[in-house]
């Protein structure tokens, strides 16, 4: 993959992404080594990395439904450069105060931006709003 999407993949809280989460969610990813451009012909105007998935035979993560966990952390995500409360207001479509008790039963900092919550803190996020855990759909449940 490009650098750039390798370092996403491998982010730590203060850096992370959808994609930091989405990979993470499912295994541990390593960067192996880089590849330089000169390694392809036609060579790419990137440098590409290797990346290893050490992929969890159970996750790790108290997750019901992986669809509603995933449109929480998108949610999240949806303005990046805001605060939490406010992201998570205008991705979820609720009013800021609700985003605001969500977030206070969560333990998180209403005033922390998306990528600075720690895979533990999306899923506490996740399970203090009842409404988005009811949407179970069997295909996407993932149980222990």
């Amino acid at each position: 993959v490009q650098r750039e999407v390798a370092k996403q993949m491998v982010a730590q809280p203060g850096d992370m992404s959808l994609v930091s989460v989405g990979v993470q969610v499912y295994g541990r990813p390593t960067i192996v080594g880089y590849i330089p451009s000169s390694a392809f012909y036609p060579k790419p105007r990137v440098t590409s990395a290797v990346v290893r998935i050490q992929v969890d035979a159970r996750p790790s993560l108290n997750i019901e439904n992986k669809e509603a966990f995933f449109k929480v952390v998108r949610a999240g995500f949806s303005a990046p450069r805001k605060q939490l409360r406010n992201s998570l207001a205008q991705g979820l479509e609720v009013p800021p105060e609700e985003a605001l008790q969500h977030l206070d039963a969560a333990g998180i900092d209403p005033r922390a931006r998306a990528e600075t919550l720690s895979l533990e803190q999306w899923t506490a996020l996740y399970s203090v709003i009842p409404d988005w855990k009811q949407e179970d759909n069997a295909s996407d449940t993932i149980r222990d």
